[in-house]
């Protein structure tokens, strides 16, 4: 993994990815579940990415945002205090290469 952020995406993403056992049989499959809301912070972002394309439907708009919420929720569950890296902070291990 080139960074930490890229360790931690794929280790979220690989847990999450067999996290549903197989169905048994036919059931009645429960309704969708209902999107949850999005801030108004977030929405106010993705609104601001018709800037850079004026193509973005609505629904590619409300995607964006979703994920932004999405993006924001998984930082708090890795660092619930919140605590942000400063310009000073680097990875334990230094790599370096030599002939």
């Amino acid at each position: 993994m080139s960074t930490r952020r890229a360790f931690l995406a794929a280790a979220a993403s690989t847990a999450l990815a067999g996290a549903a056992p197989p169905s048994p049989g036919p059931t009645q499959s429960p309704p969708p579940p209902k999107a949850p809301k999005v801030s108004a912070a977030a929405r106010a972002l993705a609104e601001s990415m018709r800037t850079f394309d004026r193509a973005l439907s609505s629904g590619d708009v409300e995607t964006i945002a979703r994920n932004i919420d999405g993006n924001l929720k998984l930082g708090a569950a890795i660092d619930p205090k919140g605590r942000a890296l400063r310009n000073w902070d680097e990875p334990a291990t230094v790599f370096e290469a030599t002939e």
